[in-house]
């Protein structure tokens, strides 16, 4: 495997036996772009081992700092963005388009507390599947009556009021759970949540 014989952070390159594969260097701006002739190195190799929290140079944790988030996100684009590549080989304008869409899905997760939950509980073996946990009773015949009344028309308002504080009261849970490395509460939380989030939904189409 690639990932055994390179050592690196993402912006400090560890010297390796692994070359460029344009003009065979080995020294490396970081694990992606060749110091020398600035080719790209291929995306399906590079990025395969590399979570989102590693690309922005972020520790997994629950918590991000939204300003930091979104200045990184505009310089790793500046650093792939294909029109930075136009003089060179083809080759490299197509891996800056697969950077580019890695870095903007990367983001995208991030900059939502909710995908990031769920992103961090994928990187510690909890893969979301609402049917995999047997919710209570109770809360399903709530949320279906709910539904049914906001179908027809009915305390719309009241519903989404309450639906909402629902919404930031499991989201805090979460972020506690999380940040306590309570991964299966808040796995479980987050199977709930989903069925909030729908009826939200459901509710700003009859708003």
């Amino acid at each position: 495997m690639l990932q055994s014989i390179i050592r690196f952070s993402f912006n400090k390159f560890v010297p390796s036996k692994v070359t460029c594969w344009n003009c065979k260097s080995n020294e490396f701006i970081n694990r992606f772009i060749c110091g020398q002739c600035k080719y790209l190195k291929e995306p399906s190799i590079q990025l395969q081992d590399v979570n989102y929290f590693e690309l922005f140079d972020l520790p997994i944790n629950i918590n991000v700092e939204t300003r930091y988030l979104e200045n990184k996100y505009r310089s790793l684009q500046l650093k792939f963005h294909p029109d930075r590549f136009v003089t060179m080989p083809p080759i490299n304008i197509s891996y800056s388009q697969e950077y580019s869409a890695f870095i903007n899905e990367a983001y995208s997760v991030l900059k939502n507390i909710h995908e990031r939950a769920e992103y961090i509980l994928s990187l510690r073996g909890f893969q979301i599947k609402e049917c995999s946990v047997l919710l209570d009773l109770e809360f399903m015949e709530e949320i279906l009556e709910l539904q049914s009344q906001v179908q027809r028309g009915e305390n719309i308002a009241q519903i989404n009021q309450k639906n909402s504080k629902e919404i930031e009261k499991m989201t805090k849970q979460i972020i506690n759970d999380i940040s306590n490395e309570h991964y299966e509460k808040a796995y479980e939380i987050i199977l709930y949540l989903k069925y909030r989030q729908r009826l939200r939904d459901q509710i700003l189409l009859h708003i």
